[in-house]
């Protein structure tokens, strides 16, 4: 994310995607408190390569006391002094010049601003109550107990209290709330399951693409292993691929003997440990998908090896 700071007051600023600096709170993203800035003094913005600044005041932007011809947009640079309306006023210093990345910016008064990065959690990730992560076609999307929407700019998220807006890093487009059957997948993802006889430990792998990868044994991948065999066993049992695999919550609570706020961690921790994995140009695939009271593995291409017979109790 790219900050600009006034080198008078030493406030510090992340420049939103399109920034606006002006005189009047309610259409300003930062307040010029000089009187002879305009209400909507100047406009600083990312075009997808740079930092643009667009002067729209009556007294003019300067760049190192150069002044911007109104209407015009000037490419920003790192180190670029702007001062607005006047240049004896204060100055803001592009501090860096990097991409925008998607943001949470507080509402509530105490909390900090949280740049968003593959994978967020709300309030914490002990609880894991609200979970935001991009899916293949990088929209942000927010998942709760209310059910799984794609995030526009300006949304609310939060829980108990505490509540962010969100800010996204390119043009955003209506809101979209989703039944979890709806969200765009990775290309195909085929699973594979290593279990000991005992069941005390689960190896996991998934190809996607020509690439196989191996994400070990962890104590989540249990859960992983439920909720999957669970789709199979509908699928064996004749069910349409849309209605394999759903597991009730309260059900797969009483099975593992957890709270359902444990079950969202594990599942967190899971697309934790797909992130470490996969190359930055890949958004992890979506692997569990939910509908009112219900959850199960997104995936159908599933292959067990080991383990015990379990004889899970049908929801349907």
């Amino acid at each position: 994310m790219t900050r600009i700071i006034n080198n008078n007051s030493e406030e510090q600023v992340t420049l939103l995607i399109q920034h606006i600096f002006g005189r009047h709170p309610s259409t300003s993203h930062t307040v010029l408190h000089n009187a002879d800035a305009s209400r909507m003094h100047a406009t600083i913005l990312w075009d997808g390569e740079d930092w643009l600044v667009q002067d729209s005041s009556s007294n003019g932007t300067f760049v190192n006391g150069n002044p911007v011809l109104r209407g015009s947009m000037q490419k920003l640079n790192k180190g670029d002094k702007i001062h607005f309306a006047s240049l004896s006023g204060d100055a803001w210093e592009m501090l860096d010049v990097l991409p925008p990345k998607s943001l949470l910016v507080p509402v509530t008064a105490g909390l900090e601003a949280i740049e968003l990065d593959g994978l967020a959690v709300l309030p914490n990730e002990e609880l894991a109550e609200v979970t935001l992560y991009q899916s293949p076609n990088g929209h942000w999307v927010c998942e709760s107990q209310s059910g799984i929407s794609v995030l526009k700019t300006g949304d609310l998220v939060g829980c108990n209290g505490k509540t962010w807006r969100f800010i996204e890093a390119r043009a955003s487009e209506e809101t979209t709330y989703l039944v979890s059957n709806q969200l765009p997948t990775s290309p195909q993802v085929g699973i594979f399951f290593n279990v000991s006889q005992n069941e005390e430990h689960v190896s996991f792998k998934f190809k996607m693409g020509e690439h196989v990868y191996d994400l070990g044994k962890r104590n989540h991948h249990y859960l992983m292993l439920l909720l999957a065999r669970k789709r199979l066993e509908d699928r064996d049992n004749g069910l349409c691929e849309a209605e394999q695999g759903w597991m009730d919550k309260d059900q797969l609570c009483k099975m593992l003997g957890l709270s359902e706020s444990h079950i969202n961690i594990l599942v967190y921790r899971f697309r934790k440990q797909v992130i470490s994995l996969l190359p930055r140009s890949l958004n992890f695939p979506q692997a569990i998908e939910r509908r009112n009271g219900e959850i199960r593995f997104a995936y159908g291409d599933i292959d067990i090896a080991g383990g015990t017979v379990v004889d899970l109790v049908s929801n349907h």
